[in-house]
């Protein structure tokens, strides 16, 4: 039997990026990051099912696919807090963290390699970070203090040339052996864009 080592494993992730989601469903430059540690999102939606002529499942219908975790970084530069949260940068270079404003919509992603070599690029596509914890601790030099994000994942509309949605996704998956890769790390993927 003929097995694909990408079935069976991955290794490592690398190349984390991070775009503004604006106003109008469009995106802003696409940002990398080092310093990617480890990522954990789960996935939730509710079915409900409609009976009818005797059948408990005559329609079956499925809420937004909703996801919930964590992202977890070495090392955070305070550039970034302007990307993920509604901050500022005052006339002195200070984070100024508001505390009325809208959350911050982003799409982010990250790579991974897997046993064969290619690699594979997760895209979400609307994200909502909340806010580290201020905590700090005296390290004895042989460790540092990592950086967990929280992240709730909600759907993205995707709309055709003249504005209609076409789709309604909440994550993609593209692998360097199947798509034009150098094209596709410039921008935000889209699905079914001309790569």
């Amino acid at each position: 039997m003929n097995a694909n080592p990408r079935e069976f494993y991955e290794k490592g992730n690398k190349r984390f990026f991070a775009a503004e989601l604006r106003a109008d469903g469009t995106f802003g430059a696409k940002e990398y990051h080092e310093g990617i540690m480890e990522i954990s999102i789960e996935w939730s939606s509710e079915t409900t099912n409609i009976s009818a002529d005797d059948n408990p499942r005559y329609v079956q219908l499925n809420a937004p696919l909703l996801g919930e975790g964590s992202v977890k970084f070495a090392s955070l530069p305070l550039h970034i807090y302007t990307k993920f949260f509604d901050t500022r940068i005052d006339g002195n270079g200070a984070v100024v963290v508001k505390s009325r404003a809208k959350a911050k919509e982003v799409a982010f992603g990250f790579s991974t390699t897997h046993g064969d070599g290619t690699e594979s690029m997760y895209t979400l596509y609307c994200a909502v970070f909340k806010i580290p914890a201020l905590e700090t601790t005296s390290f004895d030099g042989q460790a540092i203090r990592d950086i967990t994000l929280n992240v709730n994942v909600y759907p993205y509309e995707v709309k055709d040339a003249g504005g209609k949605v076409v789709d309604t996704i909440s994550y993609s998956l593209l692998n360097s052996r199947e798509a034009n890769w150098d094209a596709a790390q410039d921008s935000i993927y889209i699905p079914d864009a001309d790569l």
